[in-house]
């Protein structure tokens, strides 16, 4: 019998103080947010995490930017959830695992592995923490939480790994609006907020 994968959550009643739920992208407490997932976290098998709201998977969900542009990915047909084809995303993103690389930090390390496995950048960047994402309007946003990265890049010398699955380009920052219809919710909150706070 095969292992389930194991992914690594907080207990929402843990990553939540004072019982209030924030809502959309978060940029405040940051520091204090990710100080209650290093003191909490566990892994656990990935089937009863999607079955759990009491525990919340954390995800990093990192995005490129160049100059004015950001990386937007287009999902293919040929992935096996089909609920994401035709998708739209300017996150990448993933669960961590353990034995996932620490660099700096379990979430960094994370981040850096997800954003490797899909996409090969041959530019000089950098790993910012921007912000959180939380979406409860939905079952499947409700055992999830982003963590926000933006990979500042000095280049726009990067590709798509798997060009079977995803197809990606660099389009200016203004463009975003005319692709939200066709986003992810998540990659459709962050585009308001780079909207209204566009990268320095």
């Amino acid at each position: 019998m095969e292992t389930p994968e194991q992914v690594l959550v907080v207990p929402r009643s843990l990553l939540f103080s004072g019982g209030e739920i924030p809502q959309g992208l978060i940029r405040d407490g940051l520091d204090e947010l990710v100080d209650r997932i290093g003191r909490h976290y566990k892994f656990v098998d990935r089937p009863r995490a999607e079955d759990d709201p009491s525990l919340k998977q954390i995800i990093p969900y990192s995005y490129l930017s160049w100059e004015d542009k950001v990386f937007l990915l287009r999902r293919l047909a040929t992935q096996t959830e089909a609920r994401l084809h035709d998708k739209l995303s300017i996150g990448v993103g993933g669960h961590i695992n353990p034995g996932d690389p620490e660099t700096g930090s379990i979430l960094e390390g994370g981040a850096l592995r997800e954003l490797h496995e899909e996409i090969e950048v041959r530019s000089t960047f950098r790993l910012h923490l921007e912000a959180f994402l939380n979406d409860e309007s939905n079952s499947v946003g409700q055992v999830h939480f982003g963590i926000v990265y933006r990979v500042a890049l000095e280049g726009g010398d990067v590709e798509v790994r798997e060009r079977d699955l995803m197809e990606g380009k660099f389009v200016p920052l203004s463009d975003l609006p005319s692709h939200k219809d066709r986003m992810e919710t998540w990659s459709s909150i962050l585009t308001d907020h780079l909207l209204a706070h566009p990268p320095s």
